[in-house]
């Protein structure tokens, strides 16, 4: 059976101006002087500007698009590690998230699933699962949202992987915005934890088997997600293994089964980039564990 691997700011800003005041010397007399002559002076021309409230409201859905499309993502890919198929059925995948009041907008019909503000449809293309894609197309309804159209399309054309992800999508811009139920997105940091969590599991489940650990990421079944665009960060050489953001790497110590392992992961882009985390055999992390919800 194949298995696949896988900011909201305050919406009105603040504007703090400082000023001071120093002690003023007594003026000088007055003295006469002929006026200078006055020009007229033609008014600039009145520039219409997007509000900061409005763009942070465009900013908050692009980014609630991008998690009702990425959770689809999730949904269809665990199915397809399940039945080696996709599905167009989306009762079989998970429901994107209602506002912070419970509301949904409403859906044409039981095809679609209906979120906060966006109601998506998904089709399916192909039938062997070498050679078969599935399509996700969010859809905003009413207000801002209103016209905001983003199309996901990922699977396998002739046994190779694609993925089409939108390029207005982009999940370092959402780092810091709530989702539409009014939970926090998690910090980039929690990329890193939460794959070394899982490589400490799959080490685990390894060892449980075999009676020992291995250095191999693909021996003992860990493989990270890439980006949501499919990229992946750069490694240095065939000892790690790359995720979005993050590299990996396991270390072993010791003879079978007397074993310990020593686990990195190290950010190589974005806002992660330097910052390193370790987790040892003995779920020891340094720095301390960084708190990420599974």
């Amino acid at each position: 059976m194949r298995s696949l691997s896988f900011r909201f700011p305050r919406l009105v800003s603040t504007l703090v101006v400082l000023g001071g005041c120093e002690r003023q010397e007594k003026p000088p007399a007055p003295t006469r002087s002929e006026p200078a002559p006055v020009k007229a002076s033609t008014p600039a021309p009145a520039t219409p500007s997007r509000s900061t409230t409005e763009q942070e409201l465009r900013e908050r859905l692009r980014c609630e698009a991008l998690l009702g499309l990425s959770g689809l993502l999730a949904g269809q890919k665990e199915f397809f590690g399940e039945k080696d198929a996709w599905t167009p059925d989306v009762t079989r995948l998970p429901t994107p998230a209602a506002c912070a009041d419970g509301s949904r907008v409403p859906a044409p019909d039981a095809t679609w699933l209906a979120g906060c503000h966006f109601r998506y449809a998904v089709s399916v293309a192909g039938s062997t699962p070498d050679d078969s894609t599935f399509s996700v197309r969010a859809v905003g309804v009413g207000g801002l949202a209103e016209g905001f159209t983003y199309t996901l399309t990922h699977g396998y054309s002739d046994r190779k992987l694609v993925r089409v992800w939108p390029s207005e999508l982009v999940l370092e811009e959402c780092h810091g915005v709530r989702r539409p139920e009014g939970t926090p997105l998690p910090a980039p940091l929690c990329e890193g934890a939460s794959n070394l969590k899982a490589l400490f599991t799959a080490e685990k489940a390894y060892f449980g088997e075999k009676d020992r650990f291995s250095e191999s990421a693909a021996v003992v079944g860990f493989l990270p997600e890439p980006c949501l665009d499919g990229s992946r960060v750069p490694v240095p050489d065939d000892t790690w293994i790359a995720g979005c953001h993050f590299i990996y790497r396991a270390e072993v110590s010791g003879t079978a089964p007397e074993q310990t392992f020593r686990l990195t992961a190290r950010g190589m882009s974005g806002p992660v980039v330097e910052q390193k985390l370790t987790l040892d055999s003995q779920y020891t992390w340094s720095p301390a564990d960084p708190g990420c919800a599974p």
